[in-house]
């Protein structure tokens, strides 16, 4: 990481990001602090939180560490208050934690715990950061709102409460521009497919159906371009948070390889 901005796509700007200590939010983070933002780390995880802020301030960028539980309104305020008191004003808010966890299933057969975990974290999570980093963009002039859905809300899948909340996330995500727009603010959200985080990697490793290949190796030869890299999606964040794509608003993009039109 360079002492200086890449292009400072992101120069005086000031970016929150959730679950930015592991996977994609935590390449994020690092790109971002590239390209010029002052980067708020809000992790539920501390010793990741502070991997991450060290990672960036030791390559002299600026980042502090944050901890927040997404699902707790509380913590949520208390991070967007954060970012304001620490630099002054919030421009982009980057709604990356969640994800799936092995138990969803079916809605015939999957336990109510799993429908309570997912939602909160995956659907209650963006709306709790919206909720409150909505008027603090305003008070900035506007600025721009990056949520986390899935391939799986565009095309459905097994995990039917994950299919659910993210795709909940999509119909938040376009209610959002339409209300906040007028004020300066863009909202938009991307669709991964098959994003090889550390957590992915794991369980796609193991074999996939017919047992004599990997999940993944089956998932290359399927969708050739479907299997990414967190900092691939980082890349997507990037340009949605940056002004060069201020004609985009309202937008569920997939980053998907094909995956959902297949």
């Amino acid at each position: 990481m360079p002492e200086k901005p890449f292009n400072g796509r992101l120069s005086e700007k000031v970016a929150l990001i959730t679950g930015a200590g592991t996977g994609i939010g935590r390449e994020a983070a690092v790109l971002f602090a590239r390209e010029g933002a002052s980067v708020v780390i809000a992790e539920i995880d501390h010793e990741l939180g502070l991997a991450t802020e060290q990672l960036i301030r030791s390559a002299g960028g600026e980042a502090v560490f944050v901890a927040t539980d997404v699902t707790d309104e509380d913590q949520v305020r208390s991070a967007v208050d954060a970012a304001v008191s620490t630099y002054g004003r919030l421009n982009v808010l980057y709604n990356c934690a969640g994800g799936s966890i092995p138990e969803d299933a079916p809605v015939t057969d999957v336990d109510m715990d799993v429908w309570d975990f997912t939602m909160s974290l995956d659907l209650k999570g963006p709306f709790l950061c919206c909720r409150h980093g909505i008027p603090k963009l305003i008070e900035a002039g506007g600025g721009t709102i990056v949520n986390m859905s899935s391939t799986a809300a565009l095309m459905g899948m097994r995990m039917h409460v994950y299919s659910a909340a993210k795709g909940g996330v999509i119909s938040l995500t376009k209610a959002l521009a339409r209300q906040y727009g007028r004020s300066g603010v863009r909202v938009n959200a991307i669709c991964p497919g098959y994003v090889l985080t550390d957590r992915v990697s794991a369980r796609f490793s193991q074999p996939g159906p017919g047992g004599d290949s990997s999940q993944e190796d089956q998932a290359r030869r399927r969708w050739p371009f479907g299997v990414g890299d967190p900092v691939d999606i980082a890349n997507i964040a990037l340009f949605l948070a940056s002004d060069e794509s201020r004609m985009i608003q309202g937008a569920a993009i997939p980053a998907d390889g094909g995956m959902s039109y297949s």
